[in-house]
């Protein structure tokens, strides 16, 4: 078994290392086509919602838009081998290329300069620590530069730029605040118009609750993720007095469990927030709604990859830590039942003030126009 991986992590380094740059190197002597941009990522079958408004302003701006997607995890050795070859055709002579997470054949040539890379991080503000600055990040048998190429990394805000460049290698100049682009949704009201009746089709039982959004990170790398929380989330589900005010609903990351709605989605519908580490907890400031922090693992999680900012200092009440898991559950259930109240306006809200905080420190240039000014900095 371990030689079978041995051969394919081999296969792996050949191709990033000798195939990849070999087809680019034979395309990119063809003349570069005017307007046109490839959207790509490997983790979905198709457009990730985080590209989703990029995509929008650029058929609307008029580039030729070559999307690019695929899940690798779906796909066979093969297929996806060859998919990866297909993308160095387009690379080699687009005007610029858009991706949202790790996507490695951007970094296996070297690019030519008239083709921008641009990375629109899949996550605001800087929570846990990634990249360089996590161990499990990169994959320990890659050998390269996991974000070579970019020549822009877009971030919530200026307080953003010091980690993104300490974790990708990247020069604070990289390191652009436009905002995310993806919080323009949230600023839009046809778009949460939409996504409000979409939801309501969806789980018509909510309807007269308290929404509740759990939205945890996931564990470990994208090849092997998990979650921590499951069990106490499902007996919060099967508590009669929260089951009768509350609807509690899961998003688990991608990396874990597929979902009809992402939860970026179900944000715009949730009264609260339940989430650990999770960089969504910056997007859902922008709502101004109740968060909780629950977080079962954090004395392991913290000494295995370890966050940004104190974890203690959290505009939220705070749960974990607790060596009884009945104190646990309990205290998630009383934060939970004082946040309903607070969701309803029949509670004074203890974490308004110290939200705002968080938000005009690390969001503060989501304003609904990041998407417009990450297409600026290509046309310039």
């Amino acid at each position: 078994m371990k030689s079978v991986k041995n051969t394919k992590n081999c296969i792996k380094m050949l191709m990033q290392h000798i195939v990849l740059p070999f087809v680019y190197n034979l395309n990119r002597f063809k003349k570069i086509k005017e307007k046109q941009v490839v959207l790509a990522d490997m983790h979905h079958d198709n457009c990730p919602y985080h590209m989703k408004k990029l995509k929008e302003e650029l058929y609307d701006e008029g580039y030729n838009v070559v999307e690019f997607f695929f899940d690798i995890k779906s796909v066979s050795t093969i297929n996806s081998f060859f998919k990866m070859i297909d993308f160095m055709t387009i690379y080699a002579c687009s005007e610029a290329v858009f991706i949202c997470d790790n996507f490695l054949p951007v970094a296996s040539c070297r690019k030519r300069e008239e083709t921008k890379v641009i990375q629109i991080w899949h996550g605001s503000g800087a929570f846990k620590k990634f990249g360089h600055d996590a161990k499990d990040d990169i994959p320990k048998n890659y050998y390269g530069d996991v974000y070579k190429n970019y020549d822009m990394v877009t971030v919530s805000s200026s307080a953003c730029v010091p980690y993104f460049a300490q974790a990708m290698y990247k020069s604070y100049e990289q390191i652009i605040p436009t905002g995310t682009s993806w919080t323009d949704f949230l600023f839009d009201k046809s778009d949460k118009n939409n996504i409000r009746h979409d939801f309501l089709r969806k789980y018509p039982d909510a309807i007269g609750k308290t929404i509740v959004l759990w939205a945890p990170t996931f564990r470990g790398n994208a090849g092997h993720a998990s979650v921590c929380g499951r069990r106490y989330i499902q007996q919060l589900k099967k508590d009669e007095k929260i089951a009768d005010t509350c609807y509690i609903i899961d998003s688990t990351h991608p990396h874990v469990k597929k979902n009809s709605m992402v939860a970026q989605e179900l944000m715009i519908m949730a009264d609260v927030l339940i989430t650990d580490y999770s960089s969504v907890f910056f997007d859902y400031l922008l709502l101004d709604r109740p968060i909780i922090f629950f977080a079962p693992d954090i004395k392991i999680y913290s000494a295995q990859r370890g966050f940004y900012l104190d974890y203690k200092t959290l505009p939220g009440p705070i749960i974990g830590n607790e060596a009884d898991k009945e104190t646990c559950y309990h205290k998630l259930r009383i934060a939970l039942i004082r946040s309903s109240k607070i969701a309803k306006g029949i509670k004074e809200d203890p974490y308004k003030v110290k939200r705002q905080w968080f938000k005009n420190k690390y969001m503060n240039s989501c304003d609904g126009k990041a998407t417009k000014r990450i297409i600026e900095y290509i046309n310039s």
